[in-house]
């Protein structure tokens, strides 16, 4: 037992810690996490993919009810008594096929979520729901592809193309920053096309939109952390559909992380001005230290078996 919480207190740290660093910088906290798992040089690229999917499926959670507290009576899908239809239907799902019942809830968990930050936004500033469909269905497809097709990446080149798909992300992120005008028209659909990194690196940034000034704001910026958890959630189904994998340290790192957001809160990204230089400077940092790094993965193979052994072992 000892064993297994002297494994796990490294994740505990590193969600704690990616969580304060983004409150200094406003840095995603992917592009902290990402290059860490690899320069600790234990994660392949299944390990990171499952790992990030989970954390940011819960993450976002966290992140939209930091200042919100969800009654069961105030839910938009399932409030009050429907509250158990999801646990019927898990339930007679899981006795047929156990893992049918766990996707089966956790999908209308990111429903209800979904439907929630919807119906929160102000009536004149919600995007069409037509407009959310789509670009959920699409951030779902893409992340799906990207996790299939992730794990196919040699792993000596794996960690170069992560880094590559941060320098992307904050690259375009900076040039929006400074171009209000530019990618008017297809803006959400840019950011729901990124969730392919987020499927094949779990490297994604999608508190930033909202983050850059406009000349005309997007309503869908709003929606967009929550679009991600919907491909995430396909993701993770993915990966646990063809490799059978639910990753514990991520649950960990993800505990650790709402720890941070709930101690130091949220960065408050200015509404005038640039995008966050110190955020560009901390995603840059994390890439050139993997680079220089040149991390060789082995695998979370003794932490997997160590959390899937019998407690008394």
């Amino acid at each position: 037992m000892f064993e297994i919480i002297s494994a796990l207190i490294p994740f505990l740290l590193l969600g704690l810690a990616a969580a304060g660093l983004s409150r200094v910088s406003g840095v995603a906290l992917s592009m902290v996490i990402v290059p860490t798992l690899l320069i600790w040089g234990g994660a392949t690229a299944i390990d990171v993919i499952a790992f990030m999917l989970l954390f940011v499926v819960y993450n976002n959670f966290t992140m939209e009810t930091q200042d919100v507290r969800l009654d069961y009576k105030d839910l938009v899908l399932f409030p009050k008594w429907r509250l158990c239809i999801p646990f019927i239907l898990s339930l007679v799902a899981a006795f047929f096929v156990p893992a049918a019942g766990i996707a089966i809830f956790m999908a209308c968990f990111v429903l209800e979520l979904l439907a929630t930050v919807y119906k929160r936004i102000p009536e004149n500033k919600r995007p069409r729901l037509h407009r959310v469909v789509v670009t959920s269905i699409l951030s779902a497809v893409v992340t799906a592809v990207g996790a299939y097709a992730g794990p196919k990446i040699p792993g000596d080149y794996y960690f170069i193309c992560a880094g590559l798909a941060i320098l992307i992300i904050t690259g375009f992120a900076w040039y929006a920053g400074n171009h209000r005008d530019a990618f008017r028209g297809p803006w959400e659909t840019i950011w729901a096309d990124f969730n392919l990194f987020l499927g094949m690196f779990g490297v994604e940034a999608s508190y930033y939109p909202a983050a850059l000034t406009r000349s005309i704001p997007n309503p869908m910026d709003r929606m967009l952390p929550m679009i991600t958890v919907v491909g995430g959630y396909a993701g993770l189904m993915v990966v646990f559909g063809i490799y059978n994998i639910f990753s514990i340290p991520s649950l960990i790192t993800a505990i650790g992380a709402a720890v941070g957001i709930r101690l130091f809160g949220l960065y408050e990204f200015p509404r005038n001005g640039s995008f966050s230089y110190l955020a560009i400077g901390f995603a840059v940092a994390a890439v050139v230290c993997l680079y220089l790094v040149s991390p060789t993965p082995l695998g979370f193979d003794h932490i997997n078996t160590l959390v899937s052994q019998p407690i008394g072992q």
